[in-house]
């Protein structure tokens, strides 16, 4: 606790300088500043209000600041939120996000709901794709369960793309940076018939040859080529009906697996590449569509929502991440791997909210979804190891081993919310959400030998008092559950095959105020979290699969702040950050690990951002923008829980010249070329140690927009 004392007296002079800036700014420009900061709306408890008077502790990025931010991706938004990270690691798909030091776990769901467009994903392999066309990103942290259902545990994030228009509209976007990177994007918009039903369409492409390289193979292996398009369909059916329709279909084939061999004096050399001597390539199709229904009633608004989502991934690697011959007095083996996952899943939901206008304001819900996931993988033995291979090369006769899984979950929930005023300074807000899901898992090669069913259910509730103290201060307070669900382990006859459901029980105080005369906002909250059998993934050495194991009591403490000043008209300043003091209290498998935190959770992070308007004329605008991204310690692995990652200091610039109907963009991505491990794992064999998957370094380029 003392440790996070100090954390706080020192996390809270970053903001306190900041306002001391900010204040000079003010009176230096006290006779030119004439605006106040923009009332910021969300929709993240289900109804239009202002963040200010929401007693939650929310980020929110609107379609300006999207675009200002250079945010092309969920890693992009991360690196911009407190305590809210994501590594990527194996496979695009695969990527780990941490929320206020709740973790990913690579066998099971990540610790968030993600919601686009009123559709919850179903699995993360729906998360990572490049974001474009967003009206607005909201990040939630904390316990969501009673709000977003299962997998809440640690937070929410909700996007709203952009709706189609009465009137014409249309936007070419084209980018080029380091690796080759072109990005093209279009998007038309208008009405099929005037006043009744309009449409969105668009496209987006990238082709990137990468920057890391293979040394052995001398070739690019984090290229990535993503194509995807999609469609929305509007139509007013009455003036209390509209009902919305979308769908969209993405391809990506990337490199896959190139962990660099390092050893633990090596861990942070970056001047080691890879030397695989069979070129990684995974292949992805993702198809989803949506249909939302919303009527208008006289005191209350019923929504329909049902979508359907499907993942057709494939992929093949070294598995020995190495061009080492088999050493088998060694117990060393020369390899490679296949990876197959097909995922798919519907989604049904039924929502009837109350008017906003109203003392007593009210909820109910209906949620149902059934997901299929089947996943092979297939260990291949590589007879030469020191000579260049393809997939080509190998076929069955060379499988060593398969582990086959096919994974079934049946969910359902019923919600409740209620808003309501004591008085015109108190709210108080209490909810309730019950979900069930069903489960099942089998080898389909031996079913009655490997089936497995269970179901896990949880009741979460929610109850914040937020007291408006004058016009410009909100203080509140919280308590919240969060609930993930258990699942089955690939199938192996030596392991543990069921995984028990983790819970998080957060609480929170916090408080909201605008200041300097509307100028700026000041948030802050202090939570704490109890966890109880959080969700790890391990890699079992003797079995060669994965596996979830439970950490019986994880405790977790720390605090957020986020800071936003316009200092003068020209002038914006914002710093956010967050520390972590997460602590193992039980954890009956491992009581050696009992002190240490989760795998991938940062101590801290800190982000500084300034923000530069400047008109050049009457028809151009030059915006300067500067952020500065700081990240704490962490480690990546309980079999290597000694070893922890340096800080890391990313700095990113971007200068942009506008007019009404272009822009031109030049930006430096990590322009320090900072690089830092992105995961870390153990491989436990005489010739490599450890593997490294490491992040990309700088990027430079320029990006172009015209608008029609």
């Amino acid at each position: 606790m003392s440790m996070l004392l100090n954390n706080i007296t020192t996390a809270l002079i970053v903001p306190s300088t900041l306002l001391f800036v900010a204040n000079s700014q003010l009176v230096a420009a006290q006779e030119s500043l004439d605006k106040s900061f923009e009332k910021i709306v969300v929709t993240a408890r289900g109804r239009s209000e202002s963040i200010q008077e929401i007693p939650e502790s929310i980020t929110s990025f609107n379609a300006e600041q999207i675009e200002r931010a250079g945010i092309k991706s969920f890693r992009d938004v991360a690196d911009l939120t407190p305590n809210l990270s994501q590594l990527d690691n194996f496979r695009p798909g695969l990527s780990r996000i941490q929320i206020r030091g709740l973790i990913t776990p690579q066998v099971g769901d990540a610790p968030l709901a993600f919601v686009v467009d009123g559709i919850t994903a179903s699995d993360l392999e729906f998360m990572n794709q490049q974001l474009f066309d967003i009206e607005r990103i909201e990040i939630l942290r904390g316990a969501q369960g009673a709000l977003y259902g299962r997998g809440a545990i640690g937070g929410a994030v909700n996007i709203t793309t952009r709706r189609p228009t009465n009137d014409f509209e249309a936007r070419v976007s084209t980018s080029f940076a380091s690796g080759s990177d072109l990005r093209l994007s279009g998007v038309a918009s208008g009405a099929l018939v005037e006043d009744q039903a309009y449409f969105r369409v668009g496209a987006y492409k990238r082709d990137y040859d990468g920057q890391l390289d293979n040394t052995f193979l001398n070739q690019t292996v984090d290229f990535h080529e993503e194509n995807s398009v999609f469609g929305k369909l509007s139509i007013d059916i009455s003036d209390e009906s509209i009902l919305d329709l979308n769908a969209r279909l993405t391809n990506t084939e990337s490199g896959i697996g190139y962990y660099q061999a390092v050893d633990f004096d090596t861990v942070e050399d970056f001047s080691l590449q890879v030397e695989h001597n069979v070129p990684g390539l995974d292949t992805r199709d993702l198809s989803e569509f949506s249909a939302r229904f919303s009527h208008d009633f006289e005191t209350s608004t019923l929504e329909l929502v049902a979508g359907y989502s499907e993942s057709d991934q494939s992929g093949f690697s070294d598995a020995d991440y190495s061009n080492k011959e088999s050493d088998f007095d060694g117990f060393y083996f020369a390899g490679a791997q296949e990876n197959i996952l097909k995922v798919e899943s519907s989604t049904f939901e039924v929502r009837l909210k109350s008017d906003d206008d109203t003392r007593l304001r009210w909820a109910v819900a209906a949620f149902a979804q059934e997901r299929s996931r089947d996943s092979e993988y297939h260990n291949y033995d590589d007879l030469v190891g020191n000579q260049p291979m393809n997939r080509s090369d190998f076929d069955e006769s060379l499988i060593v081993f398969s582990i086959l899984d096919e994974n079934s979950s049946s969910a359902w929930a019923l919600s409740t919310q209620l808003n309501y005023d004591f008085t015109e300074q108190i709210e108080v807000t209490a909810a309730l959400r019950y979900d069930t899901d069903d489960r099942e898992s089998f080898d389909s090669r031996f079913v009655e030998d490997t089936f497995e069913q269970k179901t896990f259910s949880e009741l979460q509730p929610k109850f914040s008092v937020a007291y408006q103290m004058n016009p410009n201060t909100l203080v509140y307070g919280g308590y919240s559950r969060g609930f993930r669900s258990g699942g089955f382990n690939e199938p192996h006859p030596n392991i543990s095959r069921t995984f028990d459901k983790e819970i998080s029980d957060s609480f929170e105080l916090g408080f909201k105020t605008s200041l300097l005369d509307d100028s700026g906002t000041f948030n802050f909250a202090l939570f704490r979290i109890d966890q109880e059998n959080a969700q790890v993934t391990r890699f079992n050495g003797d079995t060669f699969t994965l596996e979830n194991i439970s950490v019986d009591d994880v405790s977790t403490q720390g605090i957020e702040f986020e800071l936003s000043v316009q200092a003068s008209d020209n002038l914006t300043l914002m710093a956010n950050g967050g520390i972590i003091d997460s602590d193992i209290q039980a954890f009956s498998e491992r009581p050696d690990l009992i002190g240490y935190s989760l795998p991938h959770v940062a101590d801290y992070n800190l982000n500084l951002v300034a923000e530069y308007e400047y008109a050049m004329s009457s028809e151009l605008n030059l915006i300067l923008r500067a952020d500065l991204n700081h990240t704490g310690p962490r480690i990546f692995s309980f079999d290597i829980a000694d070893i922890q990652s340096s800080k890391q200091s990313i700095i990113n610039l971007r200068a942009t010249i506008e007019a009404e109907a272009w822009s031109v963009t030049a930006f430096a991505d990590n322009l320090t070329d900072e690089r830092q491990i992105e995961d870390l794992i153990l491989l436990g064999n005489s010739v490599v140690s450890l593997g490294r998957f490491p992040n990309i370094g700088s990027s430079f380029g320029v990006q172009f927009n015209y608008d029609f």
